[in-house]
């Protein structure tokens, strides 16, 4: 069924469950699918497991979907809130009069019968008297609360002020309540009518209640994904939903960074925002550098030029918006779009975020996250178990942890009510020679003078006790970062409730504090009373890890480990008031110039095992999880791993044809030398060169961009100075623009734009391009490579991970050791997973929409063997060809490119 909006869109409606879903284009059966999931999982208040591969209309399915079923709960939750009110006003006014009719008998019973009878007067003079004064009723109380009872006409309670049934307020006459009176001429009822039956001060009158709407939190992995996800709404007829979309300070903050330069340069825009709406930080940096600071003009308290939807719709921005149209509305009307976009999400229907703003405790604190009750659905989950083994983890370097130390006995020492901070300085500093103790116990190094020793968490919460920083003593640590903490939030975010007056008030006093400090500062003035943003952030971190590694629930959990290295720290003698690092983070104290001396440094991990830790907080409080992705396969893990029942799980097929994509398993090359991905086979010359020539072939038969995925850089890098050595390099580049994914991310966006000129052709020289990459790397996730870009992708190897990583270990033995108590996959189990699960990430890079087309090369000998196939994503695994011979797969590849660039010529043609 279709039919078309005011805006002549046209709209392909639905019903799922009960619930009308608008989609602005025709659902394939894949969408309807997953919609039917969504819904299913929204109603019934169960987790989701949803993967649809790229280019299947995921996310539009996901918008439509959640925000149909959260206007369909909207109107159910106020249809039921208002029956419940009504019902309640109903019972309260029964109450009311029960109540006003005990006490005019009450009256009755203690009135002498001779002054009653004396004030017994004719009915037209007791017009506006009380109601006890003129009516003789019966003692049976009963009689008279039955005329409440019994159905009849509808009277109005007409007093000097009617009652509003909305909110308990005042109302004009033509909105009176409307209740049941057994008669119209009844003597009682006539005499109410004048009786003022209105809530008095303290009256119990209830109130409407306003139904708490469930928000959907729309999560995916970076800010550039969400600008994808903000477009997919605006087509659809859900785009006046109000949204909100959050972001650091870096994407949001419109003030200058160099605002101060060069006395004052900034890391990032996070250590200026605080800086500059901190007091004390303000007054400190005054005092440093001779200069006033003031306050951060466009902080607006908060924001409130553009902290409602309202005033959106009045500056020209619609309800569904992105970053850039809120900074640039921040910038012209000169008010912060980091702090409205805040208060903008009191009232948002959908919250577009990072995941690691849900999942990471710390963050959902900061950011004031309220997820108890909503739904939150998570796009891109395929790395969710990562993220929250992540954020249940601490890494404390001990320096910075002395530093902090530090920090917080200058507050305490310059502060005479600041005892918190005193405990905390010896809570950390207890915690420093706890490290140092068990630092003793490395014994043996390597040839990086490096040395390790690791416990369970259980051994070192045992440690701690006897050390005397057990539970007992953290809990007070705990309390006093809390306290801490809390106020100071208190005075860098002002409150949003607080008056303008107020605000401005405080300003004055603040600017003249500031001045007159400058005027009259003398050395003995103190303005360090302030700890850095860097204490904060490590002191909050402390508190979320170690009270997960302190609950008997999660303490087994925890694996520890002490690495000790020596390094050559090179010390520069500046002045400390142009220490650029000094204005919001840690400084060293200053040595001699140009001294380097080689010093010990110890590192601790508290590396947590189990992702439950993080995700069991979720589980318990969100009303629905949604998980999705192109490649979640492997399934079976995330329920074992997360701790979470995912009851609803789908595996959606693929929008494409079957002569869209071509997949084979390449066991042999050109030569017929074995491709066995393994170790020990890599490392030889045949290996390296016949996969050279592997590549030749393929950049000769395949157009415009081929993509090449490695398990490693050290892999990737091996075979690229063999290929320099033996001439290959060469030959490739005759053909294609030869091309490496860059190790630092900063490199990357200059890459893509001369890889995608190559793809196009816009310059002399080959046409398209060779991207060697790394799976798990940038180039694996999210990057756009439809159409020419990725014709073919060359899937090297099976991305195993590696296995001498320390995190990997212990993850494989712990899974060993509770996978029967706990439920887990045995360790073997778990690393074949992770490394599908990137196989498959990498994989989604060929096809990108429904008219896409692409091959896919397995290269690998252990593809054979169809237990190695099994853990492919379902649209993949029932494609993949095994073709003997390197001459065969060459035949069918080129046959294939022919096919589809016929195909192509002639769409072009209609």
């Amino acid at each position: 069924m279709s039919n078309t909006k005011a805006d002549d869109r046209p709209l392909f409606t639905y019903t799922i469950g009960g619930v009308k879903i608008e989609m602005p284009v025709k659902p394939y059966p894949s969408q309807v699918s997953m919609m039917d999931k969504v819904i299913r999982g929204c109603q019934r208040r169960q987790n989701c497991l949803l993967e649809s591969p790229t280019g299947s209309g995921k996310t539009l399915a996901l918008l439509c979907s959640a925000l149909a079923w959260q206007r369909a709960e909207k109107a159910r939750l106020e249809k039921l809130s208002e029956e419940e009110f009504q019902q309640s006003l109903i019972e309260w006014q029964q109450k009311e009069q029960q109540k006003k009719l005990k006490e005019k008998k009450q009256k009755k019973l203690n009135t002498p019968e001779k002054k009653l009878a004396e004030t017994n007067v004719s009915p037209a003079k007791t017009k506006g008297l009380s109601l006890s004064t003129v009516v003789t009723t019966s003692d049976d109380s009963e009689e008279e609360m039955a005329i409440f009872k019994q159905p009849g006409k509808k009277r109005k309670i007409n007093n000097s002020r009617d009652l509003n049934v909305s909110d308990g307020k005042s109302m004009s006459n033509d909105e009176s309540i409307m209740t049941n009176d057994s008669s119209a001429n009844n003597s009682l009822m006539t005499e109410d009518e004048d009786e003022k039956i209105e809530p008095q001060s303290g009256t119990n009158m209830p109130k409407k209640s306003r139904p708490v709407i469930p928000v959907i939190y729309f999560c995916t992995r970076t800010h550039k994904q969400i600008e994808q996800v903000i477009k997919e709404l605006q087509r659809t007829s859900f785009n006046t939903a109000r949204s909100c979309v959050l972001a650091s300070r870096e994407h949001t903050c419109i003030q200058d960074s160099n605002l101060y330069y060069p006395q004052i340069s900034y890391k990032s825009k996070t250590e200026l925002c605080r800086d500059l709406l901190d007091p004390k930080a303000r007054r400190r940096n005054s005092l440093k550098f001779r200069r006033t600071i003031d306050r951060c003009s466009y902080y607006d308290n908060g924001g409130v030029k553009i902290s409602t939807y309202g005033q959106l719709a009045k500056y020209g921005v619609e309800s569904v918006w992105d970053i850039e149209d809120i900074v640039r509305l921040g910038i012209s009307k000169k008010s912060c779009p980091y702090y409205g976009t805040r208060l903008l999400l009191k009232t948002a229907e959908i919250v577009f975020c990072p995941y690691n703003y849900i999942i990471d405790p710390v963050i959902r604190s900061t950011m004031n996250l309220k997820v108890k009750g909503h739904v939150i659905i998570v796009d891109e989950a395929h790395n969710i178990e990562d993220q929250c083994r992540e954020a249940a983890s601490l890494q404390l370097d001990q320096t910075n942890m002395n530093l902090a130390r530090a920090d917080c006995e200058k507050v305490y020492k310059s502060c005479s009510n600041s005892l918190s901070y005193s405990r905390l300085a010896r809570y950390l500093s207890d915690l420093s020679k706890w490290i140092d103790q068990m630092s003793n116990e490395i014994k043996t190094y390597d040839d990086y003078n490096r040395g390790v020793i690791s416990w369970t968490g259980t051994y070192t919460l045992a440690s701690f006790d006897d050390f005397g920083i057990g539970l007992t003593a953290f809990e007070k640590f705990k309390k006093d970062c809390e306290t801490v903490l809390a106020d100071l939030a208190e005075e860098s975010e002002p409150d949003d409730t607080k008056t303008d007056i107020k605000e401005n008030e405080q300003n004055e006093l603040v600017v003249k504090d500031e001045d007159e400090t400058i005027e009259n500062f003398s050395p003995q003035d103190n303005f360090d009373a302030s700890i850095t943003n860097a204490t904060k952030t490590l002191l909050s971190s402390i508190c979320s890890v170690f009270s997960l590694l302190h609950d008997e629930k999660y303490k087994f959990d925890y694996h520890v480990s002490l690495e000790k290295i020596m390094e050559l720290k090179k010390y520069e003698h500046k002045d400390r008031r142009m220490k650029t690092a000094g204005i919001d983070g840690w400084i060293n104290g200053a040595a001699q110039p140009d001294d380097s001396r080689p010093v010990w440094k110890n590192v601790i991990s508290f590396l947590c095992l189990n992702p439950a830790a993080v995700f069991g907080e979720l589980k318990s409080t969100a009303r629905t999880i949604i998980l999705t992705s192109g490649t979640l396969s492997p399934m079976q893990s995330f329920q074992s791993e997360l701790g979470t029942q995912f009851p609803i799980a789908l595996e959606a097929g693929h929008v494409i044809k079957t002569d869209q994509c071509w997949v084979s398993s390449v066991s042999v090359g050109p030569d017929g030398i074995d491709l066995n991905g393994q170790y020990r086979n890599i490392n030889t010359y045949n290996y390296q060169d016949e996969m050279g020539k592997v590549l030749w072939d393929v950049c000769v038969a395949v157009p415009h961009g081929v993509l090449c995925f490695m398990p490693s850089y050290m892999l990737m890098e091996k075979l690229y100075n063999r290929w320099q050595v033996t001439g290959q390099l060469d030959r490739l580049r005759r053909i294609k623009v030869v091309m490496c994914e860059p190790r630092r991310g900063d490199q990357l966006e200059e890459l893509m734009t001369k890889y995608y000129a190559a793809v196009r052709g816009d310059e002399k020289g080959p046409s398209g391009a060779l991207f060697l990459a790394v799976y798990r790397g940038k180039i694996s996730e999210g990057l756009d490579f439809s159409n020419n870009n990725a014709r073919a992708v060359v899937a090297v190897g099976i991305p195993f991970p590696n296995y001498k990583d320390a995190a990997v270990t212990h993850k494989k033995d712990y899974n060993d050791k509770h996978h029967k108590n706990k439920g887990l996959l045995p360790g073997w189990e778990w690393y074949q997973i992770q490394a599908y699960r990137a196989l498959n990430q990498a994989l989604g890079r060929c096809i990108r929409h429904r008219n896409d087309w692409g091959a896919i090369l397995l290269v690998d000998s252990r593809y054979e063997q169809p237990k190695n196939l099994s853990g492919l994503s379902k649209w993949i695994r029932g494609r993949v060809e095994t073709n003997s011979s390197w001459s065969t797969i060459m035949a069918k590849l080129k046959n294939f490119v022919e096919i589809r660039q016929h195909n192509d010529s002639i769409a072009a043609l209609i």
